[in-house]
């Protein structure tokens, strides 16, 4: 036996040896839920039972100090016993603690707005069938253990306010909750979900989970365009109202960040939209392009177009290519031509649509290949 598997297997026995005593079970079947695929920490290091009985006396909040105990199956300030059946308590609270440690804890500065009430629905719906029901107190418990945040906001308890990102929780309470519209963006998808999502049920056919999971280190995308958009709301115009209107769509996970004015476009032909929402897109960007924060023209998305052989006229064989694009309202294309025949070689880009050739212009100075766009707006303001 190596040493790492002898200390292992102390641990085991040290935690079902205290568990078994907490909850007046049998050692035999403590250890036996200490050993479980499910409870060897499925997003960090595996839970510790002791770690778990020490928190319900020594915690800040929800610690007894040698005193009654504050924190009962229903949750905090409560009399209600709690209730192990000596199989699976455990095992619950281990896969409470993996889904809490799926999303973003808070920052020291920022106060906790997640309800443990909500937490624990959304838990009972996510580790559903594993873990069918999770108790208030339960949640609170494994929040407690993790070193979360906890706030009591009113003193009456017996629901706690728990230190997670509130976006990460309501993007996750949207995707597992009955008969609530999932998320169409994934910007506030917690980067553990699809990590979970996998392993639980391998975890649950007992098999083994190798490569453990590490929080990855966040990486901060440049999004110049949507930084401007954000800083626009609350002005009292068409860029305001528009800008009002994407921040709420990004809040609620309706549409994607816009890091650029394209993808902004873009995300306008995804959605339902009026003529007049499409005209306060074209002033913003507009408006953005004579902030001069960027030189970048705009690129529509290419829906068709290639290149295939032609024989030529006479002084050899060739190419022709055609690639078709959205035109920046999506009512008709930008079509770009390269003919590449030995006498013959021409290129030629063009907006065929009504509306985009009297809105919208090609930026001087550029290939065919590698044309842009800007609003007319932006010679003429």
């Amino acid at each position: 036996m190596t040493s790492d598997n002898h200390t292992q297997n102390r641990a085991f026995q040290q935690d079902a040896r205290e568990w078994a005593n907490f909850t007046g079970t049998n050692y035999t079947a403590a250890l036996r839920q200490m050993r479980s695929p499910l409870a060897q920490g499925l997003l960090g290091e595996r839970v510790s039972a002791r770690q778990l009985i020490a928190t319900l006396n020594d915690h800040e909040l929800i610690g007894a100090h040698d005193g009654d105990p504050i924190l009962g199956e229903n949750g905090y300030f409560s009399d209600s016993l709690w209730h192990f059946n000596g199989e699976t308590d455990f095992i619950q609270l281990a896969l409470i603690t993996d889904l809490l440690r799926m999303f973003t804890p808070i920052s020291g500065t920022s106060t906790p707005e997640v309800s443990s009430y909500s937490l624990k629905h959304t838990a009972e719906w996510f580790l559903s069938p594993h873990c069918p029901y999770v108790s208030n107190g339960r949640l609170i418990w494994a929040a407690a253990s993790l070193g979360l945040p906890i706030t009591d906001p009113d003193g009456t308890g017996p629901n706690l306010l728990i230190g997670v990102s509130e976006r990460e929780h309501d993007y996750v309470r949207r995707m597992v909750g009955p008969g609530r519209t999932q998320p169409r963006a994934d910007h506030y998808r917690p980067v553990g979900f699809d990590h979970l999502l996998t392993v639980l049920p391998q975890a649950a056919a007992g098999g083994p989970i190798t490569g453990g999971w590490v929080r990855p280190v966040p990486v901060d995308e440049p999004a110049p365009f949507h930084d401007w958009l954000i800083l626009q709301v609350g002005r009292n115009d068409v860029v305001g109202h528009l800008a009002g209107d994407y921040s709420a769509g990004i809040r609620d996970s309706d549409h994607r960040i816009a890091r650029t004015p394209d993808e902004l476009l873009a995300i306008f032909h995804e959605v339902s939209h009026t003529p007049a929402a499409y005209d306060a897109v074209v002033s913003s960007i507009a408006e953005w392009v004579r902030t001069g924060l960027s030189s970048a023209p705009v690129r529509t998305e290419r829906f068709r177009g290639g290149a295939h052989e032609h024989q030529g006229w006479g002084a050899g064989d060739g190419t022709v290519e055609r690639y078709e694009y959205l035109c920046p309202c999506g009512d008709g294309t930008i079509i770009e031509e390269h003919d590449n025949i030995p006498g013959f070689r021409e290129h030629d880009v063009r907006i065929d649509c009504g509306k985009c050739l009297v809105e919208w212009r090609f930026v001087d100075g550029r290939s065919v290949r590698g044309w842009g766009l800007e609003p007319v707006a932006v010679s003429t303001a």
